[in-house]
């Protein structure tokens, strides 16, 4: 067995070879961990001329070395996939860059049909495999990740409460979550990862050494997989390289015509020191690198939500006339007003029919009129939410056509059905951009894309796209909607659901169509809006502090007053995790809405530290959020049981940027040498607020 070896002063990467390529393994040096140690996983389904065969193994391999611009040396791996002989010459280059001296290995896998067959890519897992065994505690013989958990970036804790958070025997025993959105008003399709686990990121930590894993794919849907591989008797953990995903995501590779070539995004793995909350902060970095963070000039207005109390109405005239009025509206704006927020947001009801994304002049009158209204009666900016979805037959031949020819609708929610507009149509793509900057013309400062859901691919041959679409091509013409309106108007914060799944669970990664001054500000805050509360105490709305660890792009989030409690406990939550809030909601409750005003008087003093900070955590319910220009932090502490708290936290000043000596206001603290540690005493379900200031000369 031949051997190559390369590495930085961090890693080493050992690479055997023969007639095929063998083990592959990625060792830590400090800590002298083996994250892989097996042969590596080069398995692929195919199908061709009604035949499915099933290729291991890379086989008869080529190595060429490249030293890049950026220094180093990229090593590619080439070999055909499968024993030689056979019908199909499917050729695979497995690219591996490795630095001069830093902590990271980048793979990328590519794969080039040499034959003149065309072919069907029905099922593939390449990977890093690391061999397992019972952990000690269970009676194995244990191994060297023993002590190393898994932990899933950038959702530890999902949006439905599931926890992504693998200890070596769940690892053993394959017992991993894939968590998946359901709404009745979209096909319901199945997922191809059950018995596996997507993520964007991995960060393997014993506490002490770290190994991150982060997939990225700015082109195709693409996650990074793991999963428990039982063979020859043995049991394997199968990571990094390619696998696919959800509805058989990225779909692009799948079909492999005669002589073309697919590629899979980077894998990049990044050996650090430290708990797993370090590698979701290396995460963050390296998002914010590749652009996927928060504009520099970001500042959100304070949204103040009227469909709280004017309520949604559909497309029924007589209640749209009886209660989504301009007097309705004027009496939302006085809320706003007096609770201090910056704009009013119009949910669905100001445009003639749902989904028409046309203003209802004759119920409300011209636009720019009300814009200017509200602008000089109430001093407040106008927002709105569009929606993809249409109840009146707007757009006649622009719907999407299912297979047996039916434009295919449903109607879950109200007795008249709802349309589904083709978004890869690019006629209906400049109709709703015309539409949308009729309002943007008239003066509105804020717009939310909303129900642009996925339920099915169209197969209409006569709207100008290939067939059937993809979610990959839904989502694409989403978002160029999306880049329309912002080349035309720069000027207006936009906020974006995602465009297959929209308010719980994504499936896009975060980063996917976002680019700074390109596309969308914001994504939606997966839809803790009518059950603020709630959803806090029952633990899904914790997802949004992971989120915050390992994402810098800003969250919108409207949430009603109505369900929180007079301490504004979910208030604080959710000022703490989403840097774009609305509010909501009076509903006649005066000694909540007081609650409320004096909250946003104290938000507003330190809005520019949530909305523009810098998001740390203390623990899951003490977060951080600092401006080391300004030398201002805020600590927000919550207690989410019935009975009063007392905890203390520390604060390592350095690790957060804070050299100088810091003023502590809200509760008793002490400092030893470079750490503050603040004594918290918390009531039932209450927030507590800590600004701490630094003391400079």
């Amino acid at each position: 067995m031949n051997t190559k070896t390369f590495g930085t002063p961090k890693y080493r990467l050992d690479i055997e070879w023969d007639e095929q390529i063998g083990n592959i393994t990625l060792t830590d040096i400090y800590s002298k961990v083996a994250f892989a140690d097996s042969q590596y996983r080069y398995s692929a389904f195919l199908e061709y001329e009604d035949n499915i065969v099933d290729l291991e193994g890379l086989y008869e391999p080529t190595f060429e070395e490249e030293t890049p611009d950026r220094g180093g040396v990229i090593v590619t791996i080439s070999g055909y996939l499968g024993e030689p002989g056979g019908p199909l010459l499917i050729k695979l280059s497995h690219r591996l860059y490795i630095p001069e001296d830093e902590d990271f290995l980048e793979e990328r896998i590519l794969l080039h049909n040499e034959g003149r067959i065309d072919i069907v890519l029905r099922g593939y897992r390449f990977g890093f495999r690391k061999k397992l065994q019972m952990p000690k505690r269970y009676g194995g013989p244990g191994i060297d990740i023993e002590d190393y958990r898994i932990v899933a970036l950038p959702f530890r804790l999902q949006p439905d409460g599931t926890k992504y958070d693998y200890q070596l025997d769940d690892i053993y025993h394959g017992r991993y979550q894939s968590a998946q959105f359901f709404n009745p008003a979209r096909l319901v399709q199945e997922v191809v990862d059950k018995g596996r686990s997507r993520s964007e990121g991995w960060a393997w930590t014993d506490g002490e050494n770290g190994f991150l894993i982060v997939k990225y794919n700015p082109t195709n849907i693409e996650y990074s997989m793991l999963d428990t591989e039982r063979r020859d008797g043995e049991t394997y953990l199968s990571f990094g390289g390619a696998s696919p995903s959800l509805y058989n995501e990225p779909v692009e590779v799948r079909n492999l015509r005669a002589n073309a070539e697919v590629g899979f995004g980077i894998t990049k793995y990044h050996f650090y020191e430290g708990l797993w909350r370090r590698g979701a902060y290396i995460f963050r970095e390296y998002m914010d690198s590749l652009g996927h963070s928060r504009p520099e000039d970001y500042s959100p207005m304070l949204l103040w939500d009227s469909e709280y109390e004017i309520g949604r109405h559909g497309s029924d005239p007589d209640q749209l006339a009886a209660n989504y009025s301009l007097e309705a509206l004027e009496n939302e704006a006085r809320n706003a007003r007096e609770m201090g927020c910056e704009a009013i947001f119009l949910g669905p009801g100001w445009e003639t029919s749902e989904g028409s994304s046309i203003w209802d002049t004759e119920r409300l009158g011209e636009v720019d009129q009300f814009v200017a209204h509200m602008r000089d009666e109430y001093s407040l900016k106008v927002g709105f939410k569009t929606i993809g979805r249409n109840y009146s037959d707007d757009f006649r031949g622009l719907y999407r056509r299912r297979p047996d020819g039916s434009i295919g609708f449903y109607a879950p929610y109200h007795n008249k059905p709802f349309y589904e507009p083709c978004y890869c149509t690019l006629k209906y793509q400049q109709i709703q951009m015309g539409r949308i900057g009729k309002l943007l013309d008239a003066g509105m400062s804020f717009v939310s894309f909303d129900e642009f859901d996925w339920r099915g691919s169209c197969g209409d041959a006569t709207h100008g796209h290939p067939t059937p679409t993809t979610p990959n091509m839904h989502s694409i013409a989403v978002a160029d909607i999306v880049r329309g309106v912002r080349e035309k108007f720069p000027q207006v914060s936009i906020s974006m659901h995602d465009p297959v799944w929209p308010w719980g669970i994504r499936y896009l990664p975060a980063y996917y169509l976002h680019g700074l001054g390109e596309s969308f500000d914001e994504l939606w805050g997966f839809d803790f809006t009518w059950n603020a509360l709630d959803d806090l105490l029952s633990g899904k709305a914790l997802s949004l502090f992971y989120y915050n660890l390992a994402y810098d792009i800003p969250l919108h989030l409207n949430i009603s007053m109505e369900n929180d409690n007079d301490n504004c406990l979910a208030f604080w939550w959710y000022a703490s995790t989403v840097r774009h809030l609305g509010i909501g909601g009076r509903k006649g409750n005066n000694i909540r809405f007081a609650a409320y005003r004096a909250a946003i008087q104290e938000y507003k003093a330190l809005k520019c530290l949530y909305t523009q900070g810098t998001f740390y955590a203390l623990d899951e319910l003490t977060h951080l959020h600092a401006d080391i220009e300004s030398g201002q932090a805020v600590v927000n502490a919550f207690n989410l049981t019935d009975r009063a708290m007392s905890r203390t936290v520390e604060i390592r000043l350095p690790e957060i940027g804070f050299f100088e000596k810091m003023e502590v206001q809200g509760v008793q603290h002490e400092v030893q040498g470079s750490k503050l540690v603040l004594n918290l005493e918390i009531p039932p379900f209450s927030p507590l607020l800590i600004k701490l200031s630094a003391v400079r000369d």
